[in-house]
């Protein structure tokens, strides 16, 4: 069963009590990586769609320098000046076992130490709580076996490879792996699949980790191709990213391939409308609380 984690913390400038969520105006930061312009347009139009109903910021970035840090906090202060309450951080990633999303803890007060510490946490005037990325959300197995279909000829004798952007370090990469395979496992049992497969490309990795994250990923696709044809699945939140760089790592073997991600994709847009209504009905805790539900 998925858990859903929740992490919320009071700040000094908070009232110690808990206020009804129902009296509360919540503010609504939407956070997600960040890529080409492509990329960047696919995101936010998949939020004006999710139509919220609550006041809504969008920032890019993975909080690694001063530039990102400013954006994020510059919606913080339009949200407070909107005068809410608290806010609810909705993470827009496909992991959430990441230095992308524990980067994103520590500058919003939920985790003392950075992973990119040339940066200092924001200024927050009001409660944040924080949600988790899509991890294994049945959404994520509808929308690969969709991408999937679409490439497929013969199901019986196709590999379907779902092919992940992944994290740095190795007990992530396994995590998030896990939480892969249950998108697999649902790709293979509703598309009659001869075989559906994972990777993770870890393109953010030092060098040595990078390289055999291409060649085992080179390795799977050509093993999978002496049993029939191969269809290459990216889980990706938008195109205009790493996606682009899958005919590079697997040239000179044979696979078919749109570049498909995520987004556009009316599911993806819901989880959106989801998680921001969810979280927004989520009672305001004491300083320090960890919530977990």
């Amino acid at each position: 069963m998925r858990r859903v984690f929740l992490l919320a913390v009071a700040l000094l400038a908070a009232p110690s009590s808990s206020v009804p969520a129902e009296t509360e105006r919540v503010g609504i930061l939407i956070l997600a990586h960040g890529g080409s312009n492509r990329w960047n347009s696919m995101v936010h139009k998949a939020v004006r769609e999710a139509d919220l109903e609550q006041p809504t910021e969008l920032a890019l970035g993975m909080g690694m320098h001063g530039e990102e840090v400013r954006s994020f906090q510059q919606a913080v202060d339009r949200l407070e000046r909107k005068q809410v309450s608290r806010i609810a951080v909705v993470p827009l990633l496909v992991s959430s076992h990441s230095e992308v999303y524990r980067q994103f803890e520590y500058l919003f007060g939920l985790r003392r130490t950075a992973e990119w510490p040339e940066v200092a946490p924001l200024r927050l005037e009001v409660p944040i709580v924080m949600g988790h990325g899509l991890d294994d959300h049945p959404l994520v197995g509808e929308v690969a076996l969709e991408r999937a279909k679409r490439l497929s000829r013969r199901p019986d004798r196709e590999t379907v490879v779902l092919a992940a952007h992944g994290p740095n370090d190795e007990t992530d990469n396994q995590r998030w792996l896990a939480d892969l395979r249950a998108a697999a496992q649902f790709v293979k049992e509703r598309g009659a699949f001869r075989d559906v497969l994972t990777v993770t490309m870890r393109d953010d990795a030092p060098n040595a980790v990078k390289d055999q994250a291409d060649r085992q990923f080179r390795e799977l696709v050509r093993a999978a191709g002496e049993e029939g044809r191969v269809l290459i699945v990216p889980v990706l939140i938008a195109r205009g990213g790493i996606e682009r760089k899958i005919p590079k790592i697997l040239a000179g073997l044979s696979y078919a391939f749109s570049g498909d991600t995520l987004l556009p994709d009316r599911r993806v847009v819901g989880w959106i409308a989801q998680e921001a209504g969810r979280l927004a009905a989520h009672p305001s805790s004491e300083a320090g609380e960890a919530v977990v539900k």
